[in-house]
């Protein structure tokens, strides 16, 4: 099963780390220490609105407890259970719900619900209005992504391979599409996402796969990573961050591999550039941008994939994947800074601090608010002012 893999695939890592730190000199150990930050003239401000805090987050389970925004409403959830609605605009509570169990994914909204799940592999939909449970329904295996809500369906990712398609309505399952797993595989999976009736979806083999959301039908299926290497954990190739769907294109980007841009209706690869990321990407202002694994921000022409430019100043700071939010770029680290780079230089224009805790969790743009929530639970809304 996938989470043997991904048991073995950690203590591989963590033998190899003591190998490689057993072996290092003083300096080498150095420079495996996150950069120190320095002083910036800054141009913005991330003026927080307001925050609250949700609970805290586990870590050490790489839980993405993504929340989710609809009806006016932001919802989001904490690792023991408690999901809890708050107003979009002042942060008031409009509800909370305490399932009392632990919550192993996100929070997907839509269609009037509010879409979790457990360690256990319960998908867990509650009323959007009140947070009141409306079904709950067991799938195979743990889901620690996202569940896409929309198109009459909600979709999940589990790790064992299976994407699943539940009735919006009452629960049950409709589709279910499954892939076979590689021998190694990261800690996480892609949460799939619902766009004009197509699920999009990363898969940990290093494909893309659209499928028909009333059905369950592949479309297309398309490779963004080959593996490379002849020991297994050389050949880890795993889309972990959701696909972004822009107009006619989809991007996606893999773990040692690549990021690229299909079409949407065929899958077919029109560029592709070597990359490392454990994120989603973000599109904005003509550019793809990327927070690789060891802490460099890239950007990629939209249309070709050429190198715009390529950011170095915060290596090893456990980046977040990039927020495209009022035409800057938002990166979060793991001491919970949010860093505002420009989009078209990539150079560092400002910076603010919502937590002491981890920034690694997606953060969200509806609007004219940027959602940042950190791993100790402090979710902050955030607005973008230039200073004068």
């Amino acid at each position: 099963m996938k989470s043997l893999t991904r048991a073995i695939y950690g203590a591989v890592a963590l033998v190899m780390a003591l190998v490689v730190a057993a072996c290092a000199s003083n300096e080498e150990k150095e420079d495996t220490d996150p950069v120190e930050l320095v002083d910036i003239s800054a141009s913005v401000q991330l003026r927080e609105v307001w925050s609250a805090n949700i609970g805290d987050i586990d870590s050490k389970l790489y839980a993405m407890l993504t929340p989710g925004i609809g009806s006016g409403m932001i919802v989001a959830t904490n690792s023991d259970g408690d999901v809890t609605a708050l107003d979009r605009n002042s942060g008031k509570r409009r509800w909370r719900t305490e399932l009392d169990v632990p919550i192993s994914g996100g929070v997907g909204v839509g269609q009037g619900l509010a879409v979790v799940s457990d360690y256990r592999g319960r998908v867990i939909a509650l009323n959007l209005d009140d947070g009141s449970e409306r079904w709950s329904h067991q799938v195979s295996a743990e889901v620690v992504s996202t569940p896409a809500v929309g198109a009459g369906v909600v979709v999940v990712q589990t790790v064992d391979g299976k994407l699943i398609g539940l009735d919006g309505d009452s629960g049950s399952e409709r589709w279910s599409h499954s892939t076979v797993l590689p021998v190694l595989t990261l800690r996480g999976t892609a949460a799939p996402v619902i766009s004009a009736g197509i699920v999009f979806a990363g898969l940990d083999n290093g494909k893309v796969i659209a499928l028909d959301a009333a059905d369950g039908i592949a479309r297309w299926e398309q490779r963004v990573a080959i593996p490379q290497g002849a020991a297994e954990l050389e050949r880890v190739v795993d889309i972990d961050g959701a696909p972004v769907v822009r107009g006619d294109l989809v991007f996606a980007a893999s773990y040692q591999g690549r990021v690229a841009a299909l079409s949407r209706d065929e899958g077919r690869g029109l560029w592709a550039r070597d990359a490392s990321t454990y994120h989603s990407v973000a599109v904005g202002g003509g550019n793809v941008y990327l927070s690789d694994a060891g802490g460099s921000v890239y950007a990629y022409d939209v249309g070709s994939g050429q190198i715009q430019w390529n950011n170095g100043d915060l290596l090893r700071r456990e980046l977040s994947g990039p927020a495209y939010f009022a035409n800057s770029v938002v990166v979060g680290d793991l001491e919970g800074y949010l860093h505002v780079l420009d989009p078209a230089t990539g150079a560092i224009i400002g910076r603010e601090r919502i937590d002491g805790d981890r920034i690694r969790i997606p953060m969200l743009v509806d609007g004219d608010l940027l959602f940042a929530l950190s791993d100790g639970g402090e979710l902050a809304a955030l607005r973008l002012e230039r200073i004068q």
